[in-house]
């Protein structure tokens, strides 16, 4: 068989993976490249195709999760241009730094690559860049990612004193602290082998040019130092607004930054060798039989294993044991004195939400009851409704009522829609920086009181220069200085957004910094406002939500409104009719203008509507 690092990836997960693959390939529905028939032209597409993939993860770990659990797969190649951007970034980079001869490629087919070849199976590397001169090869995997992973990972050498860096730069390069240093600490020590594990938000890079080199070091016969690194983005680079001829941004060389990790992915060859075995031997034996499922399925997440469906046919669609919130922290059996991991009891065959056993429900066995009351809850209203047939939510009328009494009117209803490029569009823009083309805004003028039309404003950019100043302009223009409540939902994003703007434009720093204080996040109404209650807990749930407190869950309970009668559904859709602006002739593009215009209206009146439907319930008696 021919196995790719994709390949490798997903037979390495599981024990089953192969064994159902080919089966699936048997009934004509398989994924080519994971069969043993699979050709290196296969393996060079599917790898194309898995970069969109990766990318889209890489987005997901920059930003706010509702804006990606929006965005569907057929609109990832929109953001494809930018990765093909930052390879070209990268091997320019690597061209200035250490000259020598560089194979380089933004085609697959094209890429050096390395082959591995055993008794029956052949491993592959695709190399992203290949550096060579006279006395020295270097390997770059190049990632979309930024370098605040790297920044952000630090140890102590004393606790809560001394705080250091687990990468430390040196110039244009990340190295692994104890690369320059002698003297580290415990902490240091625990933080590095955890962050080796493959599942660690920086260990699954590491995994993948771990496996390239595994390749690499028993297929490339040479004397010459042969080294590894990682080129992401450096997270604060500032576009400082630059073009070309062609109105394409010009980006220096700094954009860019290494990580070297040829000591760390020396360390991690014998785990490679590990799983090469492992995976040669589930490719020969093609099992089929049930493993435990776990994290590594991607149970409802980007990556989701195409083979869900099977491996998770017991669970219920709804009500199932992994509605529970917070459900990761596992659960304490009294008796037995050790912690329940969710998945371990998923797989001891407790699937559906009323088996989870009241004694794992009582919170006296817990130093953080709060949650374990929240399951309590869901758990009631699934009761409940399995009993009666009928839905009965829980709801904590005094809390809500206590909230909407700190609401001052006019409250304004805000949403923003945004480009998430990886790369900075205009001046003063970071990598992954959400650049904001439109806004809508419902005014209500008292509670209660809210037309969809009459009392709708909001601003869309026309075409993809820089507008961000007629936008705040105009919101500016729309929200009065009269300490009106301004209301958006998952208000992390809106007052991330709002501070970039203040950073942007000086000038109207301190309107936009007043709109910033009075931004309140509805989904506390809902959630919790620990702020306000002075505890952490939930003040209304329905056994509909299913665990999700997103305003998809939360809509349908209080409005007909449906974003599926538009022409624009949904935030991935959204983002592909703005970046097909320039493309459309004229009368396309005034119907898929006012779609977006309509689009983000029905988000912002989703918000009138729940609100109203809060306030209704905190006033019944």
């Amino acid at each position: 068989m021919n196995i790719s690092k994709t390949t490798f990836k997903a037979l390495n997960r599981c024990g089953r993976y192969a064994g159902l693959a080919e089966v699936a390939k048997e009934e004509g529905n398989a994924v080519v490249a994971f069969t043993k028939e699979a050709s290196l032209e296969d393996l060079m597409t599917f790898e194309t195709h898995q970069k969109l993939e990766d990318l889209l993860t890489d987005m997901h770990d920059n930003d706010r999760e509702d804006v990606f659990e929006r965005f569907h797969n057929k609109e990832l190649p929109l953001m494809m241009e930018d990765f093909k951007k930052i390879e070209t970034l990268a091997a320019r980079k690597i061209k200035h730094m250490f000259g020598g001869e560089i194979i380089f490629s933004e085609d697959t087919f094209k890429q050096k690559r390395f082959e591995y070849a055993l008794e029956h199976d052949s491993l592959f590397s695709f190399l992203d860049i290949y550096q060579e001169d006279d006395d020295h090869i270097r390997i770059i995997e190049v990632k979309a990612t930024t370098s605040k992973k790297f920044d952000d990972a630090c140890f102590y050498f004393k606790r809560g004193k001394d705080k250091n860096h687990m990468f430390e730069r040196h110039g244009e390069i990340y190295y692994p602290y104890h690369i320059n240093h002698q003297e580290v600490s415990k902490n240091y020590l625990e933080k590095y082998q955890t962050m080796l594990d493959k599942d660690h938000k920086i260990g699954e890079y590491l995994y993948d040019i771990a496996y390239q080199r595994y390749i690499i070091d028993h297929a490339l016969k040479t004397n010459k130092k042969v080294s590894y690194f990682l080129a992401v983005l450096d997270h604060s680079y500032i576009f400082d607004g630059r073009y070309d001829d062609e109105h394409h941004p010009v980006y220096t060389d700094d954009i860019i930054k290494l990580v070297d990790v040829t000591e760390v992915t020396k360390e991690m060859m014998p785990k490679l060798a590990y799983d090469v075995s492992a995976v040669l031997k589930r490719v020969d034996l093609l099992s089929v039989e049930k493993v435990n499922v776990g994290k590594h399925c991607f149970y409802h997440k980007d990556k989701e294993c195409p083979f869900v469906p099977i491996c998770f046919k017991d669970v219920p669609k709804e009500d199932s044991i992994l509605t529970y919130l917070d459900r990761h922290h596992g659960y304490v059996y009294e008796k037995k004195g050790e912690k329940q991991d969710i998945w371990e009891l998923l797989n001891d065959g407790r699937v559906h939400a009323l088996d989870l056993e009241d004694e794992l429900l009582n919170p006296n066995h817990y130093d953080s009851p709060s949650r374990i009351i929240k399951n309590s809850i869901q758990k009631e209203t699934v009761q409940y409704y399995m009993d009666q047939k009928e839905e009965k939510p829980y709801l904590n009328r005094k809390n809500i009522k206590e909230i909407l009494e700190t609401f001052k009117y006019p409250v304004y209803h805000l949403d923003f829609e945004s480009f998430p490029a990886p790369l900075p569009r205009f001046k003063g823009e970071i990598p992954y920086m959400q650049s904001l083309f439109q806004y809508s805004l419902h005014i209500e003028r008292e509670p209660g009181v809210c037309d969809q039309h009459e009392d709708h404003v909001g601003f869309l950019a026309k075409n993809h220069q820089d507008q961000r100043r007629a936008l705040v302009e105009s919101m500016l223009y729309d929200i009065k200085e009269d300490d009106g409540t301004i209301i958006v939902w998952n208000d992390s994003f809106e007052k991330t957004r709002i501070k970039e703007l203040a950073v942007l434009f000086p000038e109207y720093q301190e309107r936009l910094l007043d709109i910033h204080d009075r931004i309140y996040d509805l989904m506390k109404v809902v959630k919790g406002d620990k702020e306000i209650q002075g505890e952490s807990m939930m003040n209304y749930y329905h056994r509909k939500m299913q665990g999700s407190f997103s305003i998809k869950k939360v809509l349908p309970l209080f409005s007909r409104l449906n974003h599926q009668d538009l022409d624009v559904k949904h935030g991935g859709e959204a983002m592909e009719v703005y970046a097909n602006f320039p493309n459309y002739d004229k009368k396309t593009f005034e119907q898929k203008y006012e779609a977006l215009i309509e689009y983000c209206k029905l988000d912002t009146y989703a918000m009138v509507e729940i609100l109203d439907g809060l306030r209704k319930l905190s006033e019944k008696v």
